[in-house]
């Protein structure tokens, strides 16, 4: 069991951690701990940020991705390249990041959870990430890549990070131009422009149930977060 004092903001989270640190010291894996939840600042809207080192193979990384259910939603973030997105049915979001390296900057803010000398590697020049194929991750249209951002920019809302959520949804709706979407009327609300891009979405593009029902369960809590 782990060791640590963590602030979870709900049981689910510390389920999470605590089924991915089993697996990662019966594998002999490093396994660091990094965010707002390292921090003590998570919400129940918060993202897991995780770094995982060792002799990793694809196999591997679909056993950790399978550990807590299939996730609902799965992508790679564009910069920096390569870190591992999950979302799983109870809108617990994950960014795992597979490494062979990590650097001095990595270990602010953090809690290393697992340490294997053997592949806890610090290379403050350059940070090397597992280069690997998932089968859990087929190519994702561009489409779906907006819904990536759609997700981010709706839980940094509902953590009251507002200007990183407007951010977020500038940059969606610029990248609206290249699904040729451009049709939309926008009133500048978060709430109202996020919606209307995911209706819109859903109506042009075959978005899985599952994430329909993920989205509108987030979009309940707006009304929530007005309340408070």
């Amino acid at each position: 069991m782990l060791n640590f004092e963590i602030d979870y903001p709900s049981s689910n989270y510390k389920s999470y951690i605590e089924s991915v640190y089993e697996f990662c010291k019966n594998n002999g894996f490093s396994m660091i701990l990094k965010g707002s939840l390292a921090r003590g600042a998570a919400t129940k809207f918060s993202d897991i940020d995780l770094i995982i080192l060792g002799n990793i193979d694809s196999h591997r990384v679909d056993e950790i991705i399978s550990l807590y259910g299939n996730p609902v939603m799965i992508n790679f973030t564009e910069n920096p390249k390569g870190i591992l997105i999950l979302v799983y049915q109870d809108n617990i979001s994950v960014d795992l990041d597979i490494r062979e390296t990590i650097s001095q900057q990595d270990l602010q803010n953090s809690i290393v959870l697992l340490k294997d000398d053997t592949n806890f590697i610090i290379d403050n020049k350059e940070i090397i990430r597992k280069q690997l194929e998932f089968n859990y991750i087929p190519n994702r249209p561009e489409w779906y890549k907006v819904l990536r951002l759609l997700h981010r920019g709706t839980i940094k809302y509902l953590s009251n990070k507002t200007d990183s959520a407007y951010d977020l949804l500038e940059e969606i709706k610029e990248s609206l131009i290249s699904l040729k979407i451009t049709d939309l009327s926008f009133n500048n609300n978060f709430e109202d422009d996020i919606k209307c891009i995911f209706d819109k979405l859903c109506k042009n593009f075959e978005v899985d149930s599952q994430i329909e029902v993920l989205f509108h369960n987030l979009f309940k809590e707006f009304r929530i977060k007005r309340i408070y």
